[in-house]
């Protein structure tokens, strides 16, 4: 018959399972946070955004800033490839001047006389909320059109994937669908925190 154990030597076997299930449970929850923020990097790293800055909030301005939008969508609809981010960014590096030109023409006809600069960045956006699914905060590529001195209420889209209709289901894995499409459950929460407090807010201008 084996010989019982003494409360001392039970107490020390109790504290060592503890801290056994402990370690256990911080190394998950470590695979798990590398795991999330690992597809948090590849949703930004594959989005492509749009991103509006009107004149003014007057309403002229802001109605303005909508017929650009309008315009601009319009061109990258019927020339945009959207096969991958990759290629809707080569694009809107190269044709730069064409947006601008059709931001222009949609100013003109509504006899509003504005400059119009329109770039190719990547910048710190907040999480944003779209149809089907929410986008975390963090760093994006973004086409970036201003119109005057850019102080007036924004506009976003998605570009790619999507075409500002819905990023949802677009992604090429399944990790990244989930992640936006997930209606804001613990791992986008997560993303989105970490990248609220770690992410640079300075915009680097990649073309324009």
């Amino acid at each position: 018959m084996g010989k019982m154990l003494s409360r001392r030597q039970m107490q020390h076997l109790c504290i060592c399972l503890a801290l056994g299930l402990l370690l256990c449970s911080l190394w998950q929850a470590a695979a798990w946070s590398r795991t999330q923020l690992h597809t948090g990097n590849a949703v930004c790293a594959d989005t492509l955004r749009l991103h509006i800055r009107a004149a003014s909030d007057a309403v002229a301005d802001q109605s303005a800033k909508l017929r650009v939008r309008d315009a601009v969508l319009a061109c990258l609809d019927a020339a945009c490839p959207a096969g991958n981010q990759t290629d809707a960014r080569s694009w809107a590096a190269r044709n730069l001047f064409t947006l601008q030109l059709a931001a222009r023409h949609a100013l003109a006809r509504c006899g509003v006389n504005a400059p119009v600069q329109v770039q190719l960045v990547n910048m710190y956006f907040p999480a944003r909320q779209y149809t089907g699914g929410c986008l975390p905060a963090g760093r994006y590529d973004a086409v970036r059109i201003t119109i005057g001195s850019g102080s007036g209420q924004n506009w976003w889209c998605v570009l790619y994937p999507g075409l500002c209709r819905a990023a949802c289901g677009g992604y090429a894995l399944p990790e990244e669908n989930d992640l936006v499409c997930g209606d804001y459950i613990l791992r986008l929460r997560f993303v989105d925190w970490w990248n609220r407090h770690t992410a640079s807010r300075t915009t680097r201008v990649l073309a324009g």
